[in-house]
C-alpha cells in the first residue's frame, strides 16, 4: 500500500471516528442539556469535514466522501435519506471552490468557515424538514432554540479541537516529503 492510500484510509478513518464522536458527544453530554425548550447539536464531523476539505485538492475525493459520509449521517441519525447527502457535499464544494481566496488557512479562516457551514447545514435541514411536513417549528423558534444554541456550542467545542484536529488533517493530507 502506497503512501497516499494509506492516507485515505487515514482520511476515512478520521471522518469514521468524528462520526462515532458526534454520536457519543450526544448521548454523553447533551442529553441532559436538551431536557428544556433548546435543542443543541453536535457537529464534530462536520469539523473534520470542513478541515479536511481545506487541505484536500481534489474534487473528486471531496465529493464522494460528502455523499458518503452524507449518507452515513442521514441513515443513522435521522433516517430521512437526503438531508445530509445533499447538503454536506455542497458545502464541501462550495469551501473547495472558495478556498483559493485564503493566503493561507488558519485559525481565524477556518473558523469562519465552520460557522458558515454549521449555519448552511443547519438551516437547509430545517428547510427541507419543513418541506417534508417531519417539523411544525417556526423560523423564529428555530433560530432562538435551535440554530444559537447550536452555534455556541460547536464554536466553543471548535476551540477546544481546533489544534489537535487541524495538525492531524495537515498531517493526513500531505503525499509527499517536502524538499529541504
Amino acid at each position: 500500500m502506497n503512501i497516499k492510500t494509506q492516507k485515505i484510509v487515514g482520511q476515512v478513518i478520521f471522518l469514521l471516528l468524528t462520526f462515532y464522536l458526534d454520536g457519543l458527544m450526544k448521548w454523553a453530554f447533551l442529553n441532559n442539556m436538551n431536557t428544556g425548550d433548546f435543542m443543541i447539536l453536535p457537529q464534530i464531523m462536520l469539523m473534520a469535514v470542513v478541515l479536511i476539505t481545506m487541505r484536500i485538492d481534489d474534487r473528486r475525493q471531496i465529493l464522494a466522501y460528502g455523499i458518503i459520509f452524507g449518507l452515513f449521517y442521514d441513515s443513522y441519525y435521522y433516517g430521512i435519506i437526503g438531508l445530509y447527502t445533499v447538503l454536506l457535499p455542497l458545502i464541501m464544494v462550495g469551501i473547495d471552490h472558495f478556498k483559493f481566496l485564503f493566503v493561507k488557512s488558519n485559525m481565524g479562516y477556518e473558523l469562519s468557515i465552520y460557522f458558515l457551514a454549521l449555519t448552511f447545514l443547519q438551516s437547509g435541514v430545517y428547510v427541507l424538514e419543513r418541506l417534508l411536513q417531519q417539523t411544525s417549528t417556526n423560523i423564529f423558534d428555530f433560530i432562538t432554540y435551535v440554530l444559537g444554541p447550536t452555534l455556541l456550542w460547536n464554536m466553543v467545542v471548535f476551540f477546544i479541537l481546533y489544534i489537535p484536529f487541524a495538525n492531524f488533517s495537515d498531517w493526513l493530507a500531505k503525499y509527499r516529503r517536502e524538499s529541504k
